[in-house]
């Protein structure tokens, strides 16, 4: 029996315990997602607290959280916590509905997919904001309904109204769908309230017919603050499919939610939305502007674990400035050579070094390998090869490091006049060794051995 059960049955002094329970989580759980880009604006930490039962928990205070950033411990002052939608009337959540209208997301959750919207809407409150945008690559990317508050009447109704309509078409725009998407946020009809602001992708992840990329979608999305959440639909578990989806969403910040059946796709759009109206918003002030993988935890009063995230505040340079090594020609044939030493500059971070053809010495210490390594910036490199068996031939390593390579070229020297090679040395050597042999005042029997010198001096 919960305390508000039991407060309903016994005195009014109960109410007070019921209170001071419900302030003191003691069996609450914690969920964390964070929202670090772009580098200019602060670290933003969503966090849903839940009571044993999984309801939300309301009434916590900047008091209750406890953070840590790269375990330094970080103070939450009041103004500091943003309390969510559920719990403060003026905060509002603005969602666009991007849904995916292909045939095969029709074919097979439709129906599902517009019921678990209408539901979604429904659940909303009074002066939150929707807009729906429908997609495919036949009628392309179109917003068939504006920004409209929500007020369970003629904008809910539109709304619906909107969802319903048909969309017929083929193959899948999704990352020219969500770069619209992203736009109506960032230029609406008229000005949001604020709040959280989402984008829900509901598509099967089968990408086929657009013009935008994903980085740059991604990009997008993190300039604007704003996350993608993504549910799964139909066939979408296929590498690609799944790896889109997931990608989408852990790198702006949001969650993937798989939903194969009808009653996935009801009960995913019931948790979005429980999730952006129970989420307590801790806005935490950083200088971080690196590309290095930081931790932060929030521990919530009366909760034994904290949760925990990892992040990013950008990505990485891994293009190092340019390198290359020098040719070396005129090389005795099968000969092992090394090339000169170059040093690697402009990368931020360890990247993938690996060679072809030939092998590779960081640090030039006379250990070779062929096999895929690291390399750090600042650290030397060199490259070795046999030169070709092959006289005026060439031979060709290629160096990639991190997002560029280089090439080391060697090239054997010349095939020597008069036949060369190992039948025309033999034959020198026959030739000198006759010469020494040869009779004193040798007439005509002696022309054999100026035929073999002519032929090898």
């Amino acid at each position: 029996m919960t305390p508000s059960m039991l407060c309903s049955r016994l005195s009014a002094s109960c109410l007070l315990l019921a209170s001071v329970i419900a302030a003191v989580p003691a069996w609450a759980d914690t969920e964390l997602r964070l929202k670090t880009q772009p580098i200019t604006d602060p670290v933003q930490a969503f966090v849903t607290v839940t009571d044993e039962g999984g309801d939300p928990l309301a009434g916590l205070t900047a008091a209750d959280f406890g953070v840590t950033l790269d375990g330094v411990p970080v103070v939450i002052q009041p103004s500091d916590l943003t309390l969510p939608p559920a719990q403060d009337p003026n905060q509002k959540i603005s969602v666009i509905f991007v849904m995916d209208f292909s045939t095969s997301v029709v074919s097979n959750a439709l129906a599902a997919m517009q019921d678990a919207v209408i539901a979604f809407i429904d659940a909303m409150n009074d002066g939150d904001r929707v807009a729906i945008l429908k997609f495919n690559g036949t009628l392309g990317t179109s917003i068939v309904q504006e920004f409209v508050a929500i007020d369970h009447g003629a904008n809910s109704a539109a709304l619906e109204a909107a969802l319903m309509e048909e969309y017929d078409g083929d193959a899948s725009n999704i990352y020219d769908a969500l770069q619209l998407g992203i736009e109506h946020f960032v230029a609406p009809p008229n000005p949001l309230p604020p709040g959280p602001k989402a984008l829900i992708l509901v598509s099967d992840g089968g990408e086929n017919a657009s013009v935008a990329t994903e980085s740059g979608v991604i990009s997008l999305a993190n300039d604007h603050g704003l996350p993608i959440f993504t549910v799964g639909v139909g066939n979408f578990t296929t590498t690609n499919r799944l790896r889109l989806l997931t990608t989408v969403a852990e790198q702006t910040g949001a969650d993937f939610l798989p939903a194969p059946t009808d009653e996935d796709i009801a009960v995913g759009y019931a948790t979005l939305f429980k999730l952006l109206d129970n989420e307590y918003l801790l806005t935490i002030a950083s200088n971080i502007t690196d590309c290095a993988v930081h931790t932060l935890e929030v521990a919530v009063a009366g909760q034994a674990t904290p949760a925990s995230a990892t992040f990013t505040r950008r990505d990485c340079d891994v293009m190092p400035d340019p390198f290359s090594f020098i040719s070396q020609s005129g090389l005795t044939t099968g000969r092992m050579t090394t090339s000169n030493t170059v040093t690697i500059t402009g990368i931020e971070t360890d990247v993938v070094i690996d060679s072809s053809n030939g092998t590779y010495s960081i640090g030039c210490n006379g250990s070779f390998t062929n096999s895929p390594g690291t390399i750090s910036n600042g650290q030397t490199v060199c490259v070795r090869h046999s030169t070709s068996a092959e006289f005026s031939a060439t031979k060709v390593t290629t160096v990639a490091v991190g997002g560029a390579s280089a090439t080391f070229t060697t090239t054997t020297r010349s095939e020597p006049s008069g036949g060369g090679g190992a039948t025309g040395a033999l034959e020198l050597l026959i030739g000198l060794l006759l010469l020494r042999r040869r009779p004193a005042g040798c007439g005509e029997p002696c022309q054999p051995y100026q035929e073999v010198l002519g032929r090898t001096l």
